[in-house]
């Protein structure tokens, strides 16, 4: 497997510009915004954060991309939400694939050939159980091609 490209996105639950990284191949990765942020109302809310992915590799070389949450998301204070309390759904389908986020093991987020794009949802159940305060954690976005 060939790493094409890398990037490192922060989500917080409290824009900036573009999160791209460009792989030994000429692969790109673009992720926009590199910061997700919930607005978390009073359980049993969902709160909804979406991306726009782009990648871009010549040609028709196939790829992949995997999601990898860094550990769980997490406040100064030190209160956890697991990563599993977070959810996607990808489109277009059946390119862009709905996941649940798996601390420290990669997911399937889209697999294609070419130069793709699509729109990327998280969405964040709260719960009365959950400590106020502010969350962030750290996804890593894989691209590669097998």
């Amino acid at each position: 497997m060939l790493v094409l490209a890398r990037c490192i996105l922060v989500m917080i639950v409290g824009l900036a510009s573009p999160a791209t990284a460009a792989g030994p191949l000429g692969g790109q990765l673009i992720v926009t915004p590199n910061t997700l942020i919930f607005r978390v109302g009073t359980p049993p809310a969902v709160a909804t954060a979406e991306i726009t992915v782009q990648v871009v590799v010549p040609g028709h070389i196939p790829w992949r991309l995997t999601l990898t949450p860094l550990g769980p998301l997490r406040t100064p204070e030190g209160a956890e939400i697991p990563a599993s309390q977070v959810t996607w759904q990808g489109s277009p389908g059946p390119l862009f694939v709905n996941g649940t986020l798996s601390a420290n093991h990669p997911q399937i987020l889209a697999r294609g050939e070419g130069s793709k794009a699509g729109v990327v949802r998280f969405f964040l159940k709260n719960r009365w159980d959950l400590a106020a305060g502010q969350y962030s954690q750290r996804l890593l976005f894989n691209l590669s091609s097998p």
